[in-house]
């Protein structure tokens, strides 16, 4: 696929969500399908159990997983929050939200904040959902934590989840067909990636790198499909939470043949001076991507929205790595 049709794709996705909210919010549907006497359905995440009865039709998200997966499901939420991002903010891959879903503040206790929506589902990730958080939420409505004890949780489970509990099976699952197929189109078109490994780090200052090595993270599973795994070593050292912090003397240690760095100018060039840099593979054969802060959260916490935005962005550096 041509990243002219790639990018149309996306946003035709993204304002094909945005119109299908827009509707259910002038209809006060919850549902694609008919929700008459729909029934419960019980979710299971790291916190335990959550039956939602009926259709929710408020819906509050926080994080940017949560509320990319509503909106790919036509589902614009009542409030949402994501760590970061202001009023004036957005990200290429989603559609702008009209005034109806209301921005929450992080500071201090939000939980009045979601109160006044009169939410009947909260969906967030167990970084913003703390034991106690958790329980003040749930007094308020059904609240779903992460699926799994990951770090991230795979994007496909929380779409096809919130497809469930929304009685919108099959449009999740179109949802998810849809986005891997531009995945495996990828891997397709580039076959030489197949067997060839990956990191992705985050340049967090002048004295530490932040390096993915969990595979069985979900922000792992893009390039596990494409048929690249992590260094053998890199993984041995996983810590609990599966993000490990190397100081720049081991920066040696980067051995991927597609090495995807999130940096800012200034610790960039930092970076490249390290001693070892040139001879790093990714360097050689030029596989190395440097990224913005945008891009390296879309590969942090990838989403339905946010997949076909990072393979166009890294699509020159898959066919170096494909073709070395």
């Amino acid at each position: 696929m041509t990243t002219g049709r790639l990018r149309a794709r996306v946003r035709r996705a993204g304002f094909a969500a945005l119109a299908a909210g827009l509707v259910c919010a002038a209809t006060a549907c919850g549902s694609g399908n008919d929700d008459t006497g729909a029934g419960s359905t019980t979710v299971t995440h790291v916190m335990g159990e959550t039956r939602i009865d009926g259709v929710p039709k408020r819906v509050v998200t926080l994080g940017p997983q949560w509320l990319d997966a509503a909106l790919a499901l036509g589902v614009t939420p009542v409030g949402y929050v994501v760590p970061g991002m202001t009023a004036a903010s957005s990200v290429p891959w989603e559609p702008k939200l009209p005034d109806s879903a209301k921005q929450l503040t992080m500071t201090g206790d939000y939980t009045e904040q979601i109160a006044a929506l009169e939410p009947d589902l909260i969906l967030g990730p167990s970084f913003m959902l703390d034991k106690n958080t958790y329980e003040k939420f749930s007094k308020l409505a059904p609240t779903i934590d992460s699926l799994s004890n990951a770090q991230i949780d795979p994007w496909q489970d929380q779409v096809t989840t919130l497809g469930k509990v929304l009685h919108k099976q099959d449009e999740a699952a179109k949802v998810v067909a849809d986005v891997n197929g531009e995945i495996d189109a990828v891997a397709a078109k580039h076959p030489g990636l197949h067997g060839k490994t990956f990191l992705t780090c985050m340049l967090t200052g002048p004295a530490q790198l932040m390096v993915l090595a969990d595979p069985k993270d979900g922000s792992a599973a893009l390039f596990e499909r494409l048929g690249l795994t992590m260094p053998d070593k890199i993984v041995a050292e996983a810590p609990a939470g599966g993000r490990l912090a190397l100081s720049p003397e081991r920066s040696s240690d980067l051995t991927a043949d597609l090495l995807v760095c999130g940096a800012m100018p200034a610790l960039e060039a930092k970076f490249k001076e390290l001693p070892g840099y040139g001879e790093l593979p990714s360097v050689r054969h030029n596989g190395i991507a440097f990224v913005d802060v945008v891009a390296i959260n879309a590969i942090n916490q990838p989403t339905a929205l946010s997949v076909p935005y990072v393979l166009e962005k890294l699509e020159p550096t898959f066919a170096n790595v494909a073709g070395s």
